[in-house]
């Protein structure tokens, strides 16, 4: 964003084909006034970007180490506090995990594939909740993306009346794996 904001303001308009040719329709005195109002604008969304995505920065040492727990130049005490403020964990714990781990030469020889799952709850409480935590962020966004997409489909404009209670029956539907056995159904059905 920064870097189209630059070139906005450099009149580098490579990026931005349709003020290009409102340019070249119009004439320049009138684009040159509006390309700082577009300059605003993007500098609103990289502001929003940041106040929205601030969790990220917080976030990003703590994937790192989870992909590979055992670098040299890991801060250990800034981590820890970072895992421990993420997931609402003691931060002394989290840090002798951390120690400990990065220690351990029998775990940095198996560091691969399902490593977290070698961890013991004993011995790596805090690890083992911030790497379950971690993997949930990810599937918990797919779910709610996959739950919206459902959702879409079957609340279309052919079928804007439906009602609240009916649209979660619906999507409750379409989102569960389970599939009726309906043979059994059948069987079980009296008839007269």
């Amino acid at each position: 964003m920064q870097h189209l904001s630059s070139k906005l303001q450099r009149h580098d308009l490579a990026n931005f084909q349709n003020l290009a040719s409102e340019l070249e329709t119009q004439g320049k005195a009138c684009v040159q006034l509006d390309s700082a109002r577009y300059t605003e604008q993007i500098d609103n969304c990289l502001s929003e970007f940041d106040k929205r995505f601030q969790d990220f920065s917080l976030l990003e040492p703590v994937a790192t180490f989870m992909c590979y727990p055992f670098r040299e130049d890991a801060e250990v005490d800034s981590l820890a506090s970072k895992i421990a403020t993420l997931f609402h964990l003691n931060s002394s714990g989290v840090e002798d995990e951390i120690l400990t781990l990065q220690a351990d030469i029998e775990l940095k020889s198996r560091a691969h594939g399902q490593f977290w799952n070698l961890l013991t709850e004993v011995k790596y409480p805090n690890m083992r909740k911030c790497a379950t935590s971690l993997t949930a962020l990810f599937g918990s966004t797919y779910l709610c993306e996959s739950a919206f997409s459902h959702m879409k489909i079957i609340k279309s404009k052919y079928r804007s009346t439906m009602t609240d209670e009916h649209l979660e029956v619906c999507l409750r539907l379409a989102v569960s794996s389970y599939c009726p056995d309906y043979a059994s159904l059948a069987d079980s059905i009296q008839c007269k």
